[in-house]
C-alpha cells in the first residue's frame, strides 16, 4: 500500500484517485478551492463525475504541504497552463518522491514541455510522464484501459507500473519521455 499525493481535483485527478484507492492505496488530493475539497470530503462527489461516489480512503485538502508530505509519489494533474505555478507551491515540500506528470500539453508563454518545466523548477527531481488512451469517466468506474509511464529513471517506471497495474489498468513503460509527451 502506497501513500499518494494527487495535485489537482478535477476529472482526471479524481479518476486516478478512485483507481488507486480501489486497489488499496491511500490518496490525498489537493484542491485549489475549499468548495471542491468540501464536495469531495463531505458529499463524496466530484462535480465533473456526477455518477461517481468518492471512496472513503480519499481525502482532499487545500493545504498543498499536507498533501505532499509523507507520500511515496506525487501525481501532478493540473491543466498545463498552471503546471509551473503549482510546482512552485509544492516543490519545497518534496523530499525524494518522484513527480508523475499526468497533464498534457505545453506552457504557452515559453513553449516548454511539461517535463522541461519540471527540470527547470526541480532540477534534481526524479519524474515520469503518464499518458494513455484513457478517459477519466471510464477509469473512475473501472472500465479496463492502458497507459504508459515514460521516465529516464527505471525505478520511477517500475514504481508507477507496480502501483497502478491491476486487471483494470495495464501499464506499459518507456524511456522515451519526449515521445510520450
Amino acid at each position: 500500500m502506497k501513500n499518494i499525493a494527487i495535485i489537482g481535483s478535477g476529472t482526471w485527478g479524481v479518476a486516478l484517485a478512485m483507481h488507486l484507492s480501489n486497489i488499496g492505496h491511500n490518496v490525498k488530493l489537493w484542491a485549489f478551492m475549499q468548495e471542491e475539497a468540501d464536495n469531495i470530503n463531505i458529499e463524496k462527489k466530484c462535480k465533473f463525475l456526477p455518477d461517481v461516489r468518492i471512496n472513503d480512503n480519499i481525502t482532499c485538502y487545500t493545504d498543498i504541504q499536507k498533501v505532499v508530505e509523507g507520500t511515496d509519489m506525487i501525481l501532478h494533474v493540473t491543466p498545463s497552463k498552471f503546471v509551473r505555478e503549482t510546482i512552485k507551491k509544492y516543490k519545497d515540500y518534496v523530499t525524494n518522491q518522484p513527480i508523475i506528470m499526468c497533464a498534457k500539453g505545453f506552457e504557452a508563454e515559453t513553449l516548454c514541455t511539461l517535463s522541461q518545466i519540471i527540470e527547470q523548477e526541480m532540477p534534481n527531481s526524479k519524474y515520469g510522464i503518464f499518458s494513455g488512451p484513457s478517459h477519466a469517466e471510464e477509469v473512475s468506474v473501472g472500465i479496463p484501459t492502458a497507459i504508459v509511464i515514460a521516465s529516464k529513471d527505471e525505478g520511477v517506471r517500475n514504481l508507477v507500473q507496480e502501483t497502478f497495474m491491476n486487471e483494470k489498468m495495464r501499464v506499459y513503460t518507456s524511456d522515451d519521455v519526449i515521445g510520450v509527451e
